[in-house]
């Protein structure tokens, strides 16, 4: 099914393209009747239609994805995103809980998802400069896609912004949250009980910054198939009338 309605996409820019100049129109009208035989239904639904549809899908993905997972405790208590310490430190981490030093290791494991929180509820205004930018052309690629399509889109134009825009975020939430000095405990304490991996410490903020920037791709990439197999998910009335259209 979900050929054919990239097939039908397709077949109605075609159509919409050839509908806008006069001298394609003899072609047009040879050509509609081959589309309809091949995708059983009309072409009612314009490219402007379609194109504001999957902007709107777009815009309610990211909503609902930062939503998630910057409200409160979004990432510690995921089971898919929160942040674990960071690998290099798996072995000295340990050292410090059988010394007794635990709760340092707890407390910034937490202040880590937080940092992470707080950055990712300020990425709406990047994602929706990428879709207002949105061409026909990025568009279509969308529609013809796969169920990520979309979210490669979004990595394409996006990712350097998200940087820039993030770490700033990221630096004040460290020090805000206490993650700064925790994490410099945590490093005072593993220079003093397991001086070996010292060398194992590593730029915090770098850290926080891909991680947030993976769940977020993450979570669009699932709310972008959610949209586009389940009608419920569906919040308006275009997205409604363009994609069930097309999965009749």
């Amino acid at each position: 099914m979900k050929n054919n309605i990239y097939r039908f996409l397709f077949s109605a820019l075609v159509i919409s393209s050839l509908s806008a100049c006069k001298e394609l129109e003899p072609i047009l009208e040879q050509v509609k009747p081959i589309l309809k035989q091949q995708t059983g239904t009309s072409t009612a639904i314009t490219t402007q239609q379609m194109i504001d549809a999957i902007k709107q899908a777009l815009t309610q993905g990211v909503g609902d994805s930062v939503n998630m997972l910057g409200s409160d405790q979004g990432f510690s208590l995921s089971d898919l995103y929160h942040i674990a310490i960071p690998e290099s430190l798996n072995k000295p981490a340990t050292i410090l809980r059988q010394l007794g030093q635990g709760k340092y290791v707890t407390e910034f494991e937490q202040r880590l998802n937080l940092a992470a929180e707080q950055s990712v509820s300020k990425a709406i205004p990047v994602f929706s400069a990428a879709i207002k930018g949105m061409s026909i052309a990025d568009a279509l690629n969308i529609l013809k896609g796969n169920d990520n399509a979309a979210t490669l889109y979004f990595k394409d134009k996006t990712t350097d912004k998200l940087r820039a825009e993030f770490l700033p975020i990221i630096r004040s939430a460290t020090n805000k949250t206490g993650l700064t000095s925790t994490y410099k405990s945590v490093s005072d304490k593993i220079s003093t009980y397991a001086p070996a991996y010292k060398s194992s410490l590593v730029d915090i903020d770098d850290y926080v910054l891909n991680k947030a920037m993976d769940a977020l791709f993450d979570r669009v990439a699932i709310e972008e198939q959610l949209i586009r197999e389940q009608p419920l998910k569906r919040s308006t009335e275009l997205m409604k009338t363009v994609f069930g259209h097309f999965a009749k």
